[in-house]
C-alpha cells in the first residue's frame, strides 16, 4: 500500500500577493473557470491553444450563461494546468468546506531521517513567524506578517505529509 497526497494552494506563496485567489475560493466553480480564462493573456483563444482544443467550443464552456455545452472534469484540470491558475480546484474546495494547499516536492526524496529534520525545521519556522506576527503593541497583524505564517504553515503541512508518506513506504516495503 502506498501513500497518497493532494495538495494545492488556496493560501498564496510567502511574499506573494492573494489577488484573485482568494476571489476563487468562495465562487461558484462555472465563475471560477470563467475568471481563468480572463486572467490569462490571449484568453480563451490561447487556453484553447495549449489545450488543443477549439477556441469556439471552449468560449461556449466557459461562458456561465450558456446551458448546453458543458466543461468536463478533464478540461476544467487542463484549463488549470494550461494557465497555471487553480480557480476552479479552490471554488470546488470551498464549496465542499475544504481547504487546499500547494504541494511541494519531498525535498527528502524518500530519506527517513531528512524528512523528519524537514518537520522540525519547519515547526520553527513556523513557530517564530507566529510569534513575531503576534507580538504586535496594538494586536493588529500586517498582510506580509500574515502571509509569512500561511507559508510557513504550508511548509510545515507539505513536510508532515512527505514524513507520512516516507514512514507509510518503509511500512508497506516490510509488509511485503
Amino acid at each position: 500500500m502506498t501513500g497518497f497526497s493532494f495538495m494545492a494552494a488556496a493560501v498564496p506563496v510567502y511574499g506573494e500577493s492573494a489577488g484573485k485567489a482568494d476571489i476563487a475560493r468562495g465562487m461558484d466553480v462555472l465563475d471560477a473557470a470563467f475568471l481563468i480564462a480572463q486572467e490569462v493573456p490571449g484568453g480563451v483563444g490561447a487556453l484553447a491553444q495549449r489545450m488543443g482544443v477549439s477556441a469556439n467550443t471552449l468560449q461556449h464552456k466557459l461562458n456561465p450563461n450558456n446551458s448546453t455545452h458543458h466543461l468536463t472534469l478533464k478540461e476544467a484540470v487542463a484549463l488549470q494546468v494550461v494557465s497555471g491558475l487553480p480557480y476552479v480546484l479552490y471554488a470546488m474546495a470551498a464549496a465542499l468546506d475544504h481547504v487546499c494547499l500547494r504541494a511541494r516536492p519531498d525535498v527528502a526524496e524518500g530519506d527517513a531521517w531528512e524528512a523528519f529534520r524537514f518537520v522540525q525545521q519547519a515547526m520553527g519556522d513556523f513557530t517564530a513567524a507566529a510569534a513575531d506576527a503576534l507580538r504586535t503593541e496594538r494586536g493588529v497583524v500586517s498582510s506580509n506578517a500574515l502571509r509569512r505564517v500561511e507559508h510557513e504553515a504550508n511548509e510545515l503541512m507539505a513536510g508532515i505529509t512527505a514524513l507520512v508518506n516516507t514512514v507509510a513506504a518503509r511500512a508497506a516495503k516490510r509488509e511485503v
